[in-house]
């Protein structure tokens, strides 16, 4: 269904059917947007108050569902901070109950697994020692927990630009550059969580290019930034994310040579994913979609793996938030096809978006 929706949102050559179930769509969106407007008018006129608290709170987010790449940047700017910091996440995707604050990382020691955490916080646990991370419906009460417990003097709202119960100091918007707002509705005939005059709410607009090698990118931001100075008055930064290694997943050796591959994701976007591959002169010979955040089982690695030897590839590429999440798996597996993970670099001008006060020098 997820599909399906996205591509009514995304697609550019819709079928009839489609267009009739946009026709349809288009009514509850306009009720949507009645609603995030009151929302949105209460917050500025302060008749509904956003908690302070006393860190300074960096909020990353966006204004369409998912895929814009919050997750390695969220990491990137966290590993960039000097002092003690901490990232609040509401864990969708885990098994814990997000009514509770749950503990992910105290910055040193993970306490749970990818499946319980969900595989954006424990991805993120993984990928920056030394931060925090606490996942929970409440983010105030996760917020104030990190403060008191652990004294972060820097809190990360991760997917917090509709978060309104908590001020931010910093309010950074994610752009994703190849399919930038869809078709420019509203949920739930489009993907926008709001509408697009709330880019004004930003303090740093970042243009998100997953794959920079893409022919023509670079002209298509040009243009996304002229609108965003000229219409919103936001200058805007870009993030490009380049390929840093393909590595085994259980060895974490760098895989130089891989002719053809099976590959498979459960992410929002996962377009980009496979154009990487395929930039890389990789022959794709199985490309398997998996929902957001899915929750692998033993079975849908055994058939993976089935259907890549059939195919005769070389090895299974995956991204990296799927692989914290079918490790064990592997393992009970016990696969001999390499099955790896594709790493991406995060390149930023992180001075840029922080200033100096709280950057590692």
């Amino acid at each position: 269904m997820k599909t399906y929706f996205s591509g009514i949102h995304y697609g550019k050559n819709l079928k009839i059917r489609d267009k009739l179930a946009l026709i349809f769509l288009i009514p509850a969106s306009y009720l949507y947007g009645f609603i995030i407007y009151i929302r949105n008018f209460l917050y500025d006129i302060k008749l509904i108050k956003s908690a302070k608290l006393p860190a300074y709170m960096i909020s990353i987010g966006n204004l369409t569902t998912g895929g814009t790449g919050k997750t390695p940047i969220t990491s990137f700017i966290a590993n960039n901070i000097a002092v003690k910091t901490a990232v609040i996440s509401r864990g969708y995707g885990g098994k814990l109950s997000n009514k509770n604050t749950n503990i992910i990382s105290d910055g040193e020691k993970l306490f749970c697994s990818a499946e319980f955490a969900g595989d954006e916080p424990f991805w993120i646990a993984e990928n920056s020692k030394g931060t925090v991370v606490i996942t929970g419906k409440n983010r105030i009460k996760s917020a104030q927990y990190a403060i008191k417990n652990f004294n972060s003097q820097v809190l990360i709202l991760d997917d917090g630009f509709q978060h309104r119960k908590l001020h931010r100091d910093l309010n950074i918007l994610l752009i994703d550059s190849e399919k930038m707002f869809g078709n420019n509705f509203l949920l739930p005939a489009g993907p926008l969580r709001e509408p697009l005059n709330q880019i004004k709410r930003a303090d740093k607009v970042i243009i998100v290019n997953k794959n920079p090698y893409i022919k023509g990118s670079e002209e298509k931001i040009k243009k996304l930034q002229e609108v965003l100075k000229n219409k919103y008055s936001k200058e805007s930064f870009i993030c490009e994310f380049r390929t840093e290694k393909i590595y085994n997943i259980m060895t974490g050796q760098a895989i130089e040579q891989i002719n053809k591959a099976a590959a498979f994701s459960g992410i929002a976007q996962p377009e980009s994913f496979f154009s990487i591959l395929e930039e890389k002169n990789i022959n794709i010979l199985q490309k398997k979609v998996f929902s957001d955040h899915y929750l692998y089982k033993i079975e849908d690695i055994k058939s993976l793996i089935e259907d890549a030897a059939n195919l005769g590839a070389d090895a299974i590429i995956t991204t990296e938030k799927d692989s914290v999440k079918i490790r064990d798996l592997i393992k009970h597996a016990q696969i001999k096809m390499p099955v790896c993970a594709l790493q991406l670099q995060v390149n930023i001008d992180i001075k840029s978006i922080l200033g100096e006060q709280y950057i590692k020098q």
